[in-house]
């Protein structure tokens, strides 16, 4: 009987093997792209309007980055106002730069990403609106 299991275990562990010496590294691509640690929800630390903190204008305001390259902004305001806004977003992490295509705005706009901070610097109606999120 105990010839019996170790023979089937044997017998697994060598398909295992097989199976993974069979998977292509170069196709699944650089470890970084493959596991994405940048993906996950960020937290808005700072939002300013022409210098005017903004934050105690929303209750949550949250950026998330998902898997498959869509990003979601989402807010609750003070006031109890929710929604979201959606798009795509591509990551040079090399460069340390975050681009967003949204669904609802025109055009892309690059902006600095660097240690788990995206960083966002727009003018918006001739004043400067200034926000960081990060990833707790």
């Amino acid at each position: 009987m105990k010839k019996l299991i170790c023979g089937a275990i044997l017998t697994i562990l060598a398909a295992a093997t097989v199976l993974l010496c069979a998977c292509d590294a170069e196709e699944m691509g650089p470890l970084k792209d493959v596991s994405r640690p940048y993906t996950g929800v960020y937290a808005c630390e700072t939002l300013t309007l022409g210098g005017k903190d903004m934050t105690e204008k929303f209750e949550k305001l949250t950026l998330e980055l998902k898997q498959d390259g869509t990003f979601t902004l989402s807010y609750v305001t003070a006031t109890g106002g929710e929604g979201s806004y959606g798009g795509r977003y591509a990551i040079d992490t090399e460069k340390g730069e975050i681009t967003f295509s949204a669904d609802r705005v025109r055009g892309a706009y690059t902006f600095p990403y660097e240690k788990g901070v995206v960083r966002i610097d727009r003018n918006l109606y001739g004043y400067l609106l200034h926000a960081e999120f990060r990833m707790p």
